[in-house]
């Protein structure tokens, strides 16, 4: 029997307390996203067996969804999120699930005034920088000490291609999944993983404008738009635009994006709903590998000098679509299919340190040119229902997930040993003729993966709450050298299991517990060229955790501990006896603990702070020392964000904040040869001022113009991070 419409299926709320017994409200969206905007809503789980859901909905247009759900969790106001799907897939409180999800919502983006992913990183707890490619992408990150490229959009992965980094202004939240996700999203790493939660279609009808300007001739332009296309409200809209360009820091860097990103739902019937998202971005940069350290120390070069060529520019395109029905069966059971469709490029030309003479100052580069182009396309098929069992009530998960990816690279160099390409560090002259291009490579590669999986999500009891998962992929991957012509395939069927407990003595406090496995298939270059018996063997990892969370406040601050341990096993390493080959003999471990918190201190100050610990180190290797620590993870890494705002009287809006990012001393390559980034302490500033639907901002990154290096991959491309940086916003709502 259909059901009938819940108020958050397409009906507008105001201010409403709605008591259902055994019917779920359910929003309609991603498989895995959550931040349906226009909502600050929350759902209370049901404490047993489903036997009763009391939902709250607050503000115009406020969708809101049961535990248990596929849905889209409106936007959280201030620094804390109770509810992230991220570690399930499904709708359910943080504190019920034995993993943690650190989130930053939406108004940490805005009062950073953050117009890049990335930048949120510096307050995310866990989260190293690792290499940019140039500044090409965003997809090399340590989470817990251990590198990964997997980073998500409504859980579909943009780490196929090179894609840009994502620009923020369609992001409604990050959320960035502790320890191992492969029992959910297959092939990645123990670490953990970043999940982009995007913007979606709302009821309210709204047009928000908004400016940047700042430090280095940086310039933005953004619009959000949002309502009901038509009076019945089943077809709704969500329009965001950005555009600008900027300078740098950098000499001679520059750069320019344009994102258009329109989203469309409809409600067919009052139990499904298609929604139809789209985002295409364009950004233009100059490849810029940053500085290089002299006789493995920094300093002797101004963290401005850029050692490439002026003028030689790299242009990316990425064209997406995310198609998803959604429909409800019952009170009980719920269905979601969706894909996701991308197809990109990535084409320009840099020049690249790769060697220093004896006099310390004249360094051989070598030309590049890149043109990468890829298509992707995935589909999902989700079945979440509820139902209990002798008074043991179930959340259970069924997926189905297919992949298709075809990545086509030309990327020929010239010989830095036969044409040099010389630069003096310290007096450079550029502008010199262009070596030939004579190392040619030309590839194609195509990347097939199937899976299954399945989660349970139990209720024991009131204070006992059980979590149990398990998923299967078949990978198959083949990767043809067009020049020189060689062919490399490679089959492997993997299993990640994940299981995980949690205890609730109190209301407020939950203490839990929880272990799963990973693997990443080495593709690419790791998976042929480098290879002379066949593909290396995948890597496999293994985490554990033990931890606790407890909320203050009537919940408004939320504190998390957790001591971890992960384990990566067939980590690449170079061959001793065979220059250009690897061998997968390697194996790392990280272990230590992490302390966040989240939320309000009282209703006028907000916080977002975190300190972890991460002892990553080699332990097994045919090159590097066993203990030799991680290239970019720093053992001491901290951040604290604070923001106070008046809530009445004459100053009522006005917002002053201020952020603390400290960062120990990190190994500054793979290769440990002893060369390290310095520690560093870092210190930001904010203030804002709102009055009815205008927002002024102001944000000072680097207030005492520290010098300092974000991340290096050896010592010829270093990332210094950015002197002091002034930013003024403004935005207005109509």
């Amino acid at each position: 029997m259909i059901q009938q419409p819940s108020p958050c299926f397409g009906e507008r709320t105001r201010r409403s307390s709605v008591r259902l017994r055994r019917r779920p409200h359910w929003v309609l969206a991603a498989a895995v996203a959550v931040g349906a905007p226009g909502s600050d809503a929350f759902a209370e789980e049901s404490t047993i067996a489903l036997e009763e859901v009391v939902v709250e909905g607050r503000g115009p247009g406020a969708p809101t969804a049961a535990s248990g759900a596929i849905s889209l969790i409106g936007p959280t106001p201030g620094f804390r999120a109770d509810r992230a799907v991220s570690s399930t897939k499904t709708d359910t409180s943080q504190r019920d699930v034995p993993q943690v999800v650190t989130v930053a919502p939406r108004e940490v983006i805005t009062d950073l005034a953050a117009t890049r992913v990335d930048r949120v990183f510096n307050y995310t707890p866990g989260v190293a920088q690792q290499n940019n490619f140039g500044g090409l992408t965003l997809f090399s990150y340590a989470v817990r000490g251990v590198a990964t490229s997997e980073i998500y959009k409504n859980g579909f992965p943009l780490n196929r291609g090179y894609p840009p980094p994502p620009d923020t202004q369609n992001v409604e939240r990050i959320e960035v999944l502790k320890g191992p996700g492969g029992g959910l999203f297959g092939r990645s790493d123990p670490g953990g993983l970043v999940n982009i939660i995007t913007k979606q279609p709302t009821a309210e009808r709204f047009v928000e404008m908004g400016g940047l300007w700042g430090s280095f001739e940086q310039v933005r332009g953004t619009l959000d738009a949002g309502g009901a296309l038509n009076e019945e409200g089943t077809l709704l809209y969500r329009l965001n635009l950005a555009a600008g360009r900027q300078n740098s820091f950098r000499d001679f860097v520059d750069g320019d994006r344009l994102l258009v990103a329109p989203v469309l739902s409809w409600q067919v019937t009052p139990d499904t709903r298609i929604t139809v998202e789209t985002e295409f971005l364009r950004n233009r940069v100059v490849f810029d590998r940053g500085v290089i350290a002299i006789n493995r120390q920094l300093g002797f070069l101004p963290i401005s000098r850029f050692l490439g060529e002026p003028g030689q520019s790299v242009n990316q395109s990425s064209d997406a679509m995310q198609v998803r029905v959604d429909h409800r069966f019952d009170a009980d059971w719920q269905m979601r299919l969706a894909t996701y469709l991308n197809t990109g490029s990535l084409v320009g030309e840099a020049a690249e340190v790769r060697a220093i003479a004896a006099d310390n100052r004249t360094v051989s580069r070598d030309r590049n040119f890149r043109d990468y182009r890829w298509d992707v396309a995935i589909g999902q098929a989700e079945l979440v229902g509820r139902f209990d069992t002798g008074g043991i009530g179930h959340t259970l998960l069924l997926g189905f997930e297919r992949e298709s990816t075809d990545s086509r690279t030309v990327s020929p160099r010239s010989n830095f040993r036969q044409s040099p390409y010389a630069l003096d560090i310290y007096a450079p002259v550029y502008g010199q003729a262009r070596p030939p291009l004579t190392i040619p490579r030309n590839t194609l590669e195509r990347v097939t993966n199937t899976a299954l999986y399945a989660q349970d999500q139990i209720v024991l009891s009131p204070e006992w709450k059980a979590l149990l998962g398990v998923r299967f992929d078949f990978f198959e991957q083949s990767f043809l050298e067009r020049v020189p012509r060689g062919l490399t395939e490679q089959s492997r069927v993997a299993a990640t299991p994940r299981a995980g407990l949690v205890y609730q003595p109190l209301p407020d406090l939950a203490l839990y517990a929880n272990v799963g496995t990973s693997f990443r298939p080495n593709i690419g270059v790791d998976a042929a060229a480098a290879a002379r018996s066949g593909p290396f063997e995948p890597e496999t990892g293994l985490g554990y955790e033990v931890g606790a969370k407890l909320d203050l406040f009537g919940g408004a601050l939320n504190l998390t501990s957790a001591a971890f341990r992960v384990e990566r096993e067939n980590v690449l390493t170079p061959d001793p006896a065979n220059s250009g080959f690897s061998l997968a003999a390697g194996a790392v471990r990280s272990q230590g603990f992490e302390l966040t918190a989240a939320g309000q201190l009282s209703p006028e100050l907000k916080i977002l702070a975190g300190y972890v610990y991460a002892d990553a180190v080699v332990t097994k290797d045919n090159v590097l020392p066993v203990g030799a620590a991680l290239i970019n993870v720093p053992r001491h890494s901290g951040s604290l964000l604070a923001v106070y705002e008046v809530q009445e009287g004459p100053w009522k809006g006005l917002g002053v904040g201020a952020g603390l990012r400290g960062v120990g001393a990190r190994a500054g390559d793979a290769a440990g040869t002893g060369f390290t980034l310095p520690a560093y302490v870092a210190a930001d500033a904010l203030a804002y001022y709102r009055y009815e639907n205008v927002r002024f901002g102001l944000n000072v990154e680097n207030v005492f113009d520290t010098t300092y290096y974000e991340s290096s991959l050896n010592v010829f491309r270093v990332y210094p991070g950015s002197p002091r940086r002034v930013t003024g916003t403004l935005t207005v709502r109509f």
